[in-house]
C-alpha cells in the first residue's frame, strides 16, 4: 500500500474512533459538550499519534553513488544497511566491490 493510501486510511480510522467516542459520550453522559471535547481530544491524540507513527516509517532509503571518475585501483562500496549503490560513467582499472548487508 502507497504512503499516501496508508495515510487516508488512518485519517478516515481515527475519525471513526473519535466519532464513535463522542456518540458513547454523549449517550452515556446526556453532556454533548463533553462528548464534543471528547471527540476533539480523540481526534488530535489518536492522528497525532497516527501520523508520528507513519511518518517514522517512511524514512527514505540511503543511496550510495559513484559517478564519472576514473580510478587506477580497485572501488569498494559497501553499505551496511537496505539502499541503493550504483555505479555510472566511471573507468575502473581494478575490481568493483559492492557490499550491502
Amino acid at each position: 500500500m502507497s504512503p499516501r493510501t496508508t495515510r487516508a486510511w488512518a485519517a478516515a480510522g481515527t475519525v471513526v474512533v473519535a466519532a464513535l467516542v463522542n456518540i458513547t459520550t454523549g449517550v452515556l453522559t446526556e453532556k454533548w459538550t463533553a462528548a464534543w471535547c471528547a471527540f476533539l481530544a480523540v481526534l488530535v491524540v489518536v492522528g497525532g499519534a497516527l501520523h508520528a507513527w507513519l511518518s517514522i516509517g517512511e524514512r527514505a532509503a540511503a543511496s550510495q553513488r559513484v559517478q564519472d571518475v576514473k580510478v587506477s585501483g580497485r572501488v569498494h562500496q559497501r553499505m551496511g544497511g537496505s539502499g541503493e549503490q550504483t555505479v555510472n560513467g566511471s573507468e575502473i582499472g581494478a575490481d568493483l566491490i559492492q557490499e550491502q548487508g
